[in-house]
């Protein structure tokens, strides 16, 4: 059997249309209304005659834009990527107020996506972290550096794939230094000196 040359699928496509009386879908290809009407007419056979013919009468024209459709497919790629980010992170256990932060989710959007993973059951629900080793500790730092150049997310997921911890134990760790640097910075700031000003002494008596 031949394959379908693109005459007979617009053919197909308006005769479909036709039967289920979608007429503006007909009419935005070019069809008339007195086309219509005829090719409503006609019987199975005369179809099958119509058929034969279609590529005389019907020419398919695919006008393709190369600037929008690299866009597009820039997009999508991106889109592709990004899911497949947040995919990894979920494996890779980050917990819901880190994806809530980073990428606007909501706690139901969170589970809803666990479970599409299978992951309903793979970590803990709450609780803290396993603290990391200070070995791990050093090597989730020395890594979260290098990555400062990364997107958040992907951040997270090359440390958590570099040092081969969970998502939470970098963000635990991450905060843990940070609160250390803000108290260190609270520490060093320099104390106000206090100016003592004298009152002018009251005026003697004449």
């Amino acid at each position: 059997m031949n394959k379908p040359c693109p005459a007979d699928v617009i053919l197909q496509f308006a005769i479909e249309q036709i039967h289920e009386g979608h007429f503006e879908r007909v009419l935005a290809l070019g069809f008339s209304w007195e086309l219509i009407r005829f090719l409503e007419s006609l019987s199975g056979r005369d179809l099958h005659d119509l058929f034969n013919v279609a590529e005389h009468f019907i020419a398919l024209r695919i006008d393709f834009d190369q600037a929008q459709s690299q866009i597009a497919i820039r997009r999508v790629s991106e889109q592709r990527r990004l899911r497949q980010t947040q995919q990894a992170l979920l494996r890779a256990g980050a917990p819901r107020q880190l994806m809530i932060e980073i990428y606007g989710w909501t706690a139901t959007y969170y589970c809803e996506q666990r479970k599409f993973l299978g992951l309903e059951d793979d970590l803990p629900k709450g609780g803290r972290p396993r603290t990391p080793t200070p070995e791990e500790e050093d090597q989730i730092l020395l890594c979260w550096d290098q990555y400062a150049d990364r997107p958040l997310g992907e951040r997270y997921l090359e440390t958590a794939q570099a040092v081969r911890v969970s998502v939470r134990q970098i963000r635990r760790t991450v905060e843990q230094r940070e609160r250390q640097s803000d108290g260190a910075a609270l520490h060093h700031l320099p104390k106000q000196e206090t100016v003592l000003v004298s009152r002018p002494q009251a005026r003697a008596a004449r």
